[in-house]
């Protein structure tokens, strides 16, 4: 590959899989899908667009990139990231696709295998992200809770919860049987799913060993609807100001946690799916997972 600046080589890309009078039906009744073709002048005009900002982007913050064959997913996850103030969330979703067929594009003009489409597409902070709902439990306010609740059913929850992503329903279902010495079995959660929750850290498994050292039966003997209201009114005794106030912001407190436990030695989307594992949704759900992980997905 010739040294020139990044922005020529993605033209030249683009421009190796873009030839006028392409028939794009034709080629999908030919079950011709999913290739570096580029049908359309406007999807032209949109990828040099796209690879010029990028491009423009890598000169600023990582200068010692000279090839687009030397571009990571981790740097197309980082401008993508620096686009959530600004962009909304149709317009990331765009620039994931268009990632995509970049991707396509440089492979086919210098025979290399680029990753670009590893990227994850974060939420917009505009107003495709945000939300309400996508609010954790912080530690001072998890800390303040234990302290304050005298319902034993509720810090035992919330105890759960916190540290390894249980749902309320989890917890009123869970039974000391289910505790073990290396981490806890779900067995017949949402949509009759089992699963199983890794002790991975020493905090964890402290709290194993005080849980596993109580009697048998349910660990939360009361209906799920109790802890979820228990909840909301030591929120609103202590003042803590979660307008959503789900029992839920304890799960996505454990989420985040893990996440970037597991981002220190895993790729963006390896810890997600690790995370959705844990949590119950299966691998592999990273739209679901930006709604449980409340940092930047870097």
């Amino acid at each position: 590959m010739a040294r020139r600046n990044l922005k020529y080589q993605f033209l030249q890309a683009i421009n190796n899989s873009f030839k006028e009078n392409m028939d794009k039906h034709a080629d999908k009744a030919n079950g011709i899908r999913n290739t570096d073709k580029i049908y359309s002048y406007s999807s032209r005009s949109n990828l040099l667009d796209l690879s010029a900002n990028f491009a423009n982007y890598m000169r600023e913050v990582y200068p010692e990139v000279h090839k687009v064959s030397d571009i990571q997913a981790e740097h197309i996850q980082c401008f993508l990231n620096s686009k959530t103030e600004t962009c909304s969330q149709l317009s990331l979703n765009q620039y994931g696709a268009m990632f995509r067929k970049l991707e396509k594009c440089v492979n086919a003009k210098y025979h290399c295998d680029v990753k670009y489409g590893c990227a994850v597409v974060p939420a917009s902070s505009k107003n495709g992200g945000g939300k309400i709902r996508n609010v954790m439990l912080s530690q001072n306010d998890f800390k303040t809770l234990i302290k304050s609740t005298s319902n034993q059913n509720l810090k035992k929850a919330l105890t759960l919860s916190y540290h390894f992503g249980l749902r309320a329903a989890e917890c009123a279902k869970l039974k000391y049987e289910d505790i073990k010495n290396n981490g806890i079995s779900i067995i017949d959660s949402k949509g009759k799913r089992s699963r199983f929750i890794p002790a991975e850290s020493e905090k964890q498994k402290q709290i194993l060993m005080q849980f596993k050292e109580k009697e048998r039966g349910r660990v939360c003997p009361v209906q799920h609807q109790s802890l979820e209201q228990a909840f909301r009114r030591e929120l609103k005794k202590n003042g803590i100001a979660i307008q959503n106030g789900a029992f839920h912001t304890c799960r996505k407190a454990y989420a985040t946690r893990k996440y970037k436990e597991y981002r220190e030695n895993s790729s963006i989307k390896e810890s997600l799916s690790k995370v959705s594992v844990n949590l119950g949704h299966g691998a592999n759900r990273f739209e679901l997972m930006k709604e449980y992980i409340c940092t930047a997905l870097v």
